[in-house]
């Protein structure tokens, strides 16, 4: 099937681009962003994926601010042209690839945006990220990152918020994904130890990625440093250049009776280049539900065949942390660095069965005092 996509020199395989040479019903395509402001606690993320294969588009917006959260989920059939990238209220435009973008959320009860991004630190793509469960592939995919700035306004139980140069980031994926993107039914996953965390400093960004087994090997143990963006520079970080490291160590602090890091340290290097110590200070939690993952009706990927909105709002000190949809959060976060220097950013965690370097048990069970 032929779109007008077909007209741009974009092909990767010998079929259309409609057709992605994976027929798992897992393969997708991600827009992902988040913006927060220290000074208010505020905290907002949106999320739009295209399932090919399922013939579904989805998307999400959530705001967490004072202790409580509001989201909009939205969904619809895919079309099979890629002109407007948005699903009823929801919509992303690409201004320049890999400089700005623009996210819109009409808004509905309460909640919307009107948002620019302008980068401020080059795209860095993430290792490929490829996992087996037996002879199944349950992950196969590309990311990258990109640090930046959100401009425009927000739109929170009513009350319109300026956004002036907020803080944030944001990154695209594709790939095969069936742990969040598309979930398989309603299934927990039996294991999974994942910390993804991005953090703004006066002079440079640093972005982690950490996924173990529950023995605490890696299939992803990352840590960058990432320059800010010089006028006129390329804005696709040349990865050779960069410092960069596997070598490091996590050690968290949980809440008691949950699996949320209450504080936690990251030891990095220095083999690789780099030798930094992060002190994390959680300052407010966000729900990933609330962009999808893990959520019990409105997941990503969930089957669509008609347009739909919902809008879902909740207290996050109500919430059961160990339920299996609330394990999953962000943190905004204080972050200091060894040298005394004092940042601000995100640190994302998900700790579901056990991880023995952790002392985390079987199932969602909190860690042992």
């Amino acid at each position: 099937m032929l779109t007008t996509w077909d007209d741009f020199p974009v092909h990767q395989t010998s079929a259309p681009v409609a057709h992605p040479v994976s027929g798992d019903p897992a393969f997708y395509e991600r827009y992902y962003a988040l913006l927060f402001d220290r000074a208010t606690g505020t905290h907002a993320g949106f999320g739009l994926s295209l399932h090919p294969n399922r013939g579904v588009v989805d998307a999400a917006f959530s705001i967490a601010r004072d202790g409580e959260q509001e989201s909009l989920f939205t969904a619809g059939p895919l079309p099979a042209d890629r002109g407007r990238l948005g699903v009823g209220p929801v919509r992303v435009e690409v201004l320049e690839p890999m400089r700005s973008l623009r996210v819109t959320v009409e808004e509905v009860d309460g909640l919307g945006a009107e948002l620019t991004y302008t980068a401020a630190s080059p795209a860095l793509e993430e290792n490929r990220l490829l996992r087996v469960s037996g002879n199944r592939t349950v992950s196969d995919r590309t990311r990258f990152v990109q640090f930046g700035h959100w401009s425009g306004a927000l739109t929170f139980q009513g009350e319109r918020i300026e956004c002036d140069s907020w803080t944030g980031v944001r990154d695209r994926s594709w790939g095969v994904r069936h742990q969040g993107t598309a979930a398989e039914g309603k299934k927990t996953p039996g294991s999974i130890y994942a910390i993804w965390s991005v953090v703004h400093f006066d002079d440079c960004f640093v972005q982690v990625t950490v996924h173990e087994d529950e023995q605490g090997r890696g299939h992803i143990r990352s840590c960058v440093e990432v320059p800010k963006l010089a006028p006129g520079g390329s804005p696709i970080a040349d990865v050779a250049a960069l410092r960069r490291t596997d070598s490091l160590v996590c050690d968290i602090d949980y809440r008691p009776g949950t699996r949320r890091p209450k504080s936690a340290r990251l030891d990095v290097g220095p083999r690789g280049g780099l030798d930094l110590d992060l002190r994390y200070e959680p300052l407010g939690t966000f729900q990933m539900k609330g962009l999808g993952y893990y959520h019990p009706v409105h997941r990503q990927g969930a089957a669509a065949d008609e347009e739909r909105v919902h809008r879902e709002s909740w207290r996050i000190a109500d919430l059961d942390p160990l339920c299996p949809e609330n394990v999953h959060a962000q943190q905004l976060s204080v972050v200091r660095r060894s040298d005394g220097s004092e940042g601000v950013g995100v640190f994302e965690h998900v700790a579901i069965g056990p991880h023995l370097p952790s002392g985390l048990p079987p199932g969602l069970q909190a860690p042992s005092a």
